[in-house]
């Protein structure tokens, strides 16, 4: 349900000191080689990462000459719990586990004055579900999922444009939250590569296909953010804009679909020429694009989406696989991601 968050406790200037004073005192006596230093590129910010491996990645100190002062923290909750655990996202029903390891390190460890874990403020949340699919057909999804609608606010964004080509995931950032599908294997893999580093094992990912929304610039409490409708709308909302409903099929299994189906003969000729569109334009986004172009916007947009939307109601994915798979269906993992939340 959870990968990582980032949480906030804002503080007066006579609380940071304190705060700052009782961890730089603990570090220097326990940890030395991981006091509290100065961020080379925050320079509001002293940080340490000396419980990274319990699940505290960074706690961060910020003191800016404005006044505003506070204490952060970069979280994977499921290391709190569980030391080999770093694969593995956080159930909701594991939340409390994770409250008394948090309260314990900052309240009795490092002797600070904050509040309870679940009133701290949320600036970051991850929302992700992991299915498991065979790992042949993860690549496959990645280059379907890509030619489905995916809405202009994220293809102008220059990170988007950066990743969008990338065969291990599917990553699409806005303002305030970022969609993020990959290959959990494949992605770990090249991680591992690029760093250097040997990673603890994660051969138990093969085949993992995570699902996740990154949600950034929060003002709730913890406690508001934990609630299993919300982690899956966040996940299944994007899921359904970009993808939706409807299995994969080739053009000629699609076409069959339609002949067969109730629609009169001029709609079923106008759903099987959208399906044609949608393959001469490369997707569903660059179709609508062509559809609209030189019309009245409102009524053709409103039109495009009720010719999806009727080819979704005959279990048809707009989408369709490519001719040289020679393959005639693939299924939608739709219906895997949301029993996760069940």
């Amino acid at each position: 349900m959870v990968d990582m968050m980032y949480l906030v406790y804002r503080m007066t200037k006579k609380e940071y000191n304190s705060v700052f004073n009782s961890i730089q005192s603990y570090l220097k006596r326990y940890i030395s080689m991981s006091q509290l230093r100065k961020d080379r590129y925050d320079k509001n910010a002293y940080i340490t990462n000396a419980f990274s491996k319990y699940g505290f990645q960074e706690i961060r100190l910020r003191s800016a000459s404005y006044g505003y002062c506070s204490i952060e923290v970069r979280l994977r909750p499921k290391l709190t719990i569980d030391k080999d655990g770093y694969y593995s996202v956080t159930k909701l029903s594991e939340f409390q586990e994770v409250q008394n390891v948090f309260n314990f390190v900052f309240k009795d460890i490092l002797s600070l004055k904050v509040p309870d874990f679940f009133y701290w403020t949320a600036k970051r949340i991850e929302a992700a579900v992991d299915i498991r699919l065979p790992e042949q057909l993860i690549p496959k999804y990645l280059i379907l999922f890509k030619r489905g609608y995916i809405p202009d606010y994220f293809l102008e964004n220059d990170i988007t444009k950066k990743y969008l080509s990338s065969q291990n995931n599917f990553y699409l950032k806005s303002e305030n939250k970022t969609v993020n599908w990959y290959n959990r294997y494949e992605t770990l893999l090249k991680k591992e590569k690029e760093s250097g580093k040997k990673f603890n094992d994660f051969t138990l990912t093969k085949g993992l296909f995570r699902f996740e929304t990154q949600v950034r610039d929060g003002n709730e409490n913890v406690m508001d953010i934990l609630n299993q409708q919300r982690l899956k709308n966040e996940v299944m909302k994007f899921y359904n804009l970009i993808v939706g409903k409807g299995d994969y099929h080739s053009f000629a299994r699609a076409e069959q679909i339609i002949s067969q189906s109730k629609h009169n003969s001029r709609n079923r000729q106008g759903l099987i020429n959208m399906l044609k569109m949608i393959g001469h334009c490369g997707g569903v986004a660059k179709a609508k694009k062509c559809y609209v172009n030189g019309q009245n916007a409102k009524g053709y947009t409103n039109k495009f989406g009720k010719t999806i939307k009727k080819l979704r109601d005959l279990n048809i994915n707009p989408v369709l696989i490519p001719e040289e798979w020679g393959v005639d269906f693939i299924e939608n993992p739709f219906a895997k991601i949301e029993k996760v939340f069940e």
